[in-house]
């Protein structure tokens, strides 16, 4: 897909293992250097944001997925209830 689009110009991680799991992230990203993708290590131990260098062609990010926020919502939503 990434060929067919051009390239990729950023990557997401989110949720429970995107969020706090640094290592994860590392592997990943050290297989998507054909992508552009350069990680920072000092970014990614501190978890949110950017964690790829300023060079980077990829922009890789960690953002809280707040799911369970959104799960009360939709229910709030469901249940007819006003905010």
């Amino acid at each position: 897909m990434s060929i067919a689009l051009g390239g990729v110009e950023q990557i997401v991680f989110t949720g429970g293992i995107g969020e706090h799991d640094v290592r994860v992230r590392a592997e990943v990203c050290a297989r998507l250097s054909g992508l552009g993708v350069d990680l920072d290590e000092a970014r990614n131990q501190r978890g949110l944001g950017r964690v790829t260098g300023d060079a980077s062609r990829c922009v890789v990010q960690v953002l809280p997925s707040q799911e369970d926020e959104q799960i009360a919502r939709h229910t709030w939503k469901l249940c007819g209830l006003k905010a």
